[in-house]
């Protein structure tokens, strides 16, 4: 415990002996924040094959854009395969006030616990600026 704390001490007398280095580590943070500010996007429905094997969960995706705020390429950071390749094929549709900043876009896929008979929708909300849910029921299996 008492190395945890001399550890603690040691990293906050180097920020504050060497703020070049803060400074640093702040710019490497906002790189993908502030800059890039949406302004159209795309809903995005639940994957039916994902829905129908129950794979719920989160997808990172880092967008690149140019310098009219198109996303020109995105690539995946983490998540279950199933979801990606939707996520990648929606980002591509958004657009962001014009500048040429990477940003990050947040899926979240969730499945409810309620039943619906219907397997087409789902709820796709918009946690602005760029924190996507994409909820659904979980389908009705006739048998």
């Amino acid at each position: 415990m008492k190395k945890k704390a001399n550890y603690g001490l040691l990293l906050l007398g180097f920020l504050l002996v060497h703020p070049s280095s803060r400074l640093n580590a702040q710019k490497e943070e906002t790189e993908y924040e502030v800059e890039a500010r949406l302004v159209s996007f795309e809903d995005l429905a639940y994957p039916g094959i994902a829905r129908m094997t129950r794979i719920q969960g989160i997808v990172i995706v880092k967008a690149e854009l140019d310098e009219k705020g198109n996303v020109v390429a995105a690539s995946a950071l983490s998540g279950p395969k199933p979801l990606i390749s939707d996520c990648l094929s929606n980002v591509k549709k958004w657009k962001f006030k014009p500048n040429s900043k990477n940003t990050l876009i947040v899926y979240d896929f969730r499945l409810d616990d309620g039943a619906c008979h219907d397997a087409s929708h789902s709820l796709f909300r918009l946690i602005h600026p760029n924190f996507a849910t994409i909820t659904a029921c979980n389908p009705v299996i006739v048998g």
